[in-house]
């Protein structure tokens, strides 16, 4: 069988630089294309599958039904060819492409920085974005393959995602310095249930989590404050206004200070796992394997250092094989 569609890489880079645009002008001026060229374009890839992928009104364009599904073919067509590009590339030794890595707020703090310093440093070629947000939001983004690579907790098992664990880490009660609280050597959950507590949205994990386990043990959380914003929750505490859980990489710094202090919970002790998520149809690049591989060993050291309280769930004298598992093809 044999197709003769007159269709060329630069039609559908214009074609998914109008839709996401939603406009012939503002696509033009992206491009630096004259818009009668553009529109010459898109008409003859709508020539060529003989079919409109847009419709045209007064504000702008949207996409058709046939449109819709174009820009989902097409947008994993061009991520596969620059993955393809960068991989080819990476057999002469020397690693390209594009990574987009996401990072809970917490992860960010505690150790993100030398991820990207060392990262930059070994793979200068390699364009390396971050971007922060809560568990939920981060796998969505990696099935809409907003993101190459995520560090989340809260696997939602989904078809899409594949989790390779990195951590099993354990929480702590966060105090202010200097009350009685925090000079305990630890505390059962049952006592941190009735501290006035600082707790981010109903949404997040670590709520939701708290949630089901003041429920079990027919209680309420005592809420003093809800920030989810991950400074402003930490120094709340800081101030005295309440106390929070969260694992002890999260804080570090803030204890090293004694501005905060971190108390371990126990009976029982409540724990939760960080994983690495990635797209289960799309394999990963090398240039996105070579980043799990550095979170990989980020993570053994700060265990190793104490920084982190948990047990690996990888091996870290095998790191570089464990880091091409993402792909699933390994």
């Amino acid at each position: 069988m044999s197709f003769n569609l007159n269709i060329d890489l630069r039609q559908l880079n214009t074609f998914l630089t109008v839709a996401d645009t939603g406009s012939f002008s503002r696509a033009s001026e992206k491009l630096f294309i004259a818009q009668p060229a553009l529109s010459r374009q898109i008409r003859m890839l709508e020539d060529a599958l003989s079919v409109e992928v847009f419709v045209r009104h007064g504000r702008g364009v949207v996409l058709t039904a046939a449109g819709e599904l174009l820009y989902e073919r097409a947008r994993l067509l061009l991520q596969s060819l620059e993955r393809t590009q960068a991989d080819v590339t990476a057999i002469a030794g020397e690693v390209t492409g594009r990574v987009t890595l996401g990072l809970l707020p917490t992860v960010t703090h505690s150790f993100s920085g030398t991820i990207i310093e060392q990262y930059r440093k070994r793979f200068p070629q390699v364009h390396l974005a971050v971007k922060s947000a809560m568990s939920g939001t981060l796998q969505q983004m990696v099935m809409q393959h907003r993101l190459n690579i995520a560090i989340t907790y809260n696997h939602s098992n989904h078809k899409n995602l594949r989790y390779k664990p990195l951590l099993e880490e354990r929480l702590y009660l966060i105090s202010p310095a200097n009350t009685r609280v925090s000079k305990l050597s630890e505390i059962t959950l049952s006592e941190v249930l009735d501290l006035p507590l600082v707790m981010p949205e109903e949404k997040h994990g670590l709520r939701v989590a708290m949630e089901k386990e003041a429920a079990e043990r027919k209680k309420a959380i005592n809420l003093a404050l809800e920030v989810s914003a991950w400074p402003m929750l930490t120094d709340m505490v800081r101030r005295g206004l309440g106390y929070t859980i969260l694992s002890s990489a999260a804080v570090h710094d803030m204890v090293q200070r004694k501005e905060l202090v971190a108390t371990p919970i126990v009976d029982p002790e409540i724990k939760r796992t960080l994983s690495i998520v990635t797209p289960t149809d799309l394999p990963a690049s090398v240039a996105t394997t070579k980043l799990a591989e550095i979170v990989m060993q980020q993570v053994a050291e700060q265990v190793e250092a104490g920084h982190w309280s948990g047990r690996l769930l990888f091996n870290p004298k095998e790191i570089s094989q464990t880091a091409k598992e993402i792909d699933g093809n390994s």
